[in-house]
């Protein structure tokens, strides 16, 4: 069976230092910007930006971790790291949006006067080149794994974030309306807590161990069962080791006659199983009882 993990695929650490290296220095550029100036929603980028540091710092770990061979203790590596640190990085969005809701609630109460528009004019715009930038570096990236995903989706958002400031910037110096402060900080939390969910809602389903959604397994079964000479299939379980590695188990019953060539039956599902499904990690039981009422016990037991 062929390897498909693209373990050499995965993110260079130069590009994934530069954008930690651009977004650190966006950060503190826009919370010296933010607090000078009162702009509230320039502050809320800042402390996006920290977060998409943080996340950058994750992805570096994860996808170190990701990698490493397996041990006794440890028989499939550290896979789930990268989904654990996604997972991480994700909460860490829904904690910061919070806060830029409260920030947001108080200024609507008691609005305060934004100063300096130089300056974080010019921060904004400095963040959002910075932004794209990163942008940029992890397009190529982002579809490796979920937890790239996430860093992604980080800059991704922020960027979009940064757009918005300058653009309630403009709105400020021209009109002096200065509640746009508030109605664009909490714009930004929405696209914060939006960006987090799918992450949020995918690592989840991989750490509960369920069926990946891309997979139908009544189509997956169907398979296996077609295979000639099985006579059924139970005991299917199929999983996810990380955001782009699937495993699966089960049970196929044959014919005592046909039991001999159980390693080449179980050959020929591994190939449909990679070909048609991609998945890269099958264990596959032989049987030669009776699996029609082994399979109706089962069914039983887990209907109890």
């Amino acid at each position: 069976m062929s390897d498909h993990h693209h373990h050499d695929q995965l993110p260079s650490g130069a590009r994934l230092g530069w954008t930690i290296a651009f977004n650190l220095a966006i950060t503190i550029a826009e919370f010296v910007g933010g607090l000078v100036s009162g702009y509230l929603a320039l502050t809320a980028d800042a402390v996006h930006n920290l977060s998409d540091v943080v996340a950058l710092i994750l992805a570096w770990l994860g996808a170190k971790g990701a990698v490493r061979p397996s041990t006794k203790r440890s028989t499939y590596g550290l896979k789930r790291l990268e989904v654990i640190t996604a997972l991480i990085s994700a909460m860490s969005l829904v904690v910061i949006s919070v806060f830029i809701f409260q920030e947001a609630y108080r200024r609507l109460i008691d609005p305060q006067e934004i100063s300096n528009p130089v300056l974080f004019m010019t921060v904004a715009v400095i963040g959002l080149i910075g932004n794209v930038v990163s942008v940029w570096l992890l397009h190529a990236e982002r579809g490796k794994d979920l937890n790239m995903k996430a860093a992604f989706l980080h800059m991704a958002y922020d960027a979009l974030s940064s757009l918005a400031v300058i653009i309630g910037g403009i709105v400020i110096i021209l009109t002096g309306f200065t509640l746009i402060d508030a109605f664009l900080a909490v714009l930004i939390g929405i696209m914060i807590l939006y960006s987090s969910y799918q992450v949020i809602k995918e690592a989840v389903l991989v750490l509960l161990e369920a069926v990946p959604a891309r997979i139908d397994p009544d189509e997956v079964k169907d398979a296996i069962a077609g295979v000639r000479r099985v006579r059924s299939v139970h005991h299917l379980h199929i999983w996810s080791l990380s955001s782009n590695e699937i495993a699966l188990s089960c049970h196929i019953c044959l014919d005592e006659k046909d039991f001999i060539d159980g390693p080449i039956i179980i050959d020929q599902i591994n190939q449909i199983l990679h070909d048609r499904f991609d998945i890269g990690h099958a264990t596959i039981q032989a049987e030669k009882f009776d699996c029609e009422t082994l399979d109706l016990f089962h069914r039983r037991n887990h209907s109890e």
